[in-house]
């Protein structure tokens, strides 16, 4: 026979394609298979026909080979619905793999979506932020700089203000004498001294005075600077005698006649306190006079006559 069977496969899948072909093969055997059996019952009645039985014995060895052929190919058959089997339970769980992937894609992409929607919208806030941090950078620039001119402006008047201070507290400091007394004094041979008003009898000046009570200065030993001029008021002074020079207030030169150091007590006066200064020529008439000095500063003075 010469028909064909032709099966236009569903699916292109392998348990499909071997399901189609074991299922041609089957047709066409069973097709061989009733031939063969129709022709053998023809055997009976052209018995006597000697010259069909060639054709007859050729057609049952045939037969044979056939039914061989047949379980051949039903074992084969079998054999291949088993792979057939397993490779539609691999391909099913393949299937559910892909659209578990696919799922999980179609999330991933989403989610992309999603935080590229975030980054898009993250730049622009971060683009924002710069935009403010420069502006606030500048404006704080500028403010700190506005606030480092008042630190210079407070630096300056605090420097201002402590001059001051410490100008008040050193002028504050400054001692105050009272009660000064300026006597011309005639040393008898005896060693008794006596006061006297005549310039030819005085054999030195002595100088009598007390320090107020200062609450300002501080205790320790303070420098008392006299200044005794004569009566054409030149400055008496001898450096053998302790006769020196220091700076006023004002900065000048100062000379001065003697000087003399008392111990002092905060807020506390010192009392009789005495300097002598011995002139060794004799004294010229007039009117002496006596300035006291501390810390630049004239604290007091007197004056003696002497005829």
């Amino acid at each position: 026979m010469n028909n064909q069977i032709e099966f236009e496969p569903k699916y292109n899948f392998p348990g499909n394609v071997l399901r189609q072909k074991a299922r041609a093969i089957f047709l066409y055997a069973t097709a061989v298979f009733l031939i063969m059996n129709a022709l053998l019952s023809c055997k009976s009645n052209t018995a006597s026909q000697s010259q069909d039985q060639n054709k007859i014995d050729s057609l049952s060895i045939a037969k044979d080979t056939l039914q061989s052929q047949f379980n051949a190919a039903r074992i084969q058959i079998d054999n291949d619905a088993t792979k057939s089997a397993i490779l539609d339970s691999m391909i099913q769980r393949k299937d559910l793999e892909i659209a578990k992937l696919q799922k999980e894609t179609g999330h991933l992409i989403s989610n992309n979506k999603k935080l590229a929607n975030e980054i898009k919208t993250d730049k622009k806030i971060i683009a924002s932020l710069k935009n403010d941090l420069n502006e606030n950078t500048k404006s704080y620039e500028e403010r700190l700089s506005a606030l480092q001119n008042d630190k210079n402006d407070l630096m300056r008047q605090r420097d201002s203000l402590l001059a001051k201070y410490n100008k008040i507290l050193a002028l504050g400091s400054v001692l105050h004498a009272s009660n000064i007394q300026l006597t011309a004094v005639h040393i008898k041979r005896s060693g008794r001294e006596k006061d006297t008003k005549r310039a030819r009898r005085a054999d030195e000046l002595k100088i009598n005075f007390d320090i107020d009570e200062n609450r300002i200065a501080e205790n320790g030993t303070k420098q008392l600077y006299l200044v005794i001029k004569d009566p054409s008021g030149n400055l008496l002074s001898d450096p053998a005698s302790g006769s020196g020079s220091t700076t006023s207030s004002n900065g000048t030169k100062l000379n001065y006649t003697v000087l003399k150091e008392i111990p002092l007590v905060t807020n506390e006066p010192v009392k009789n306190i005495t300097v002598e200064w011995k002139k060794e020529n004799e004294y010229e008439k007039g009117t002496y006079s006596i300035t006291i000095y501390n810390g630049g500063y004239r604290i007091g003075g007197g004056m003696v006559e002497l005829r």
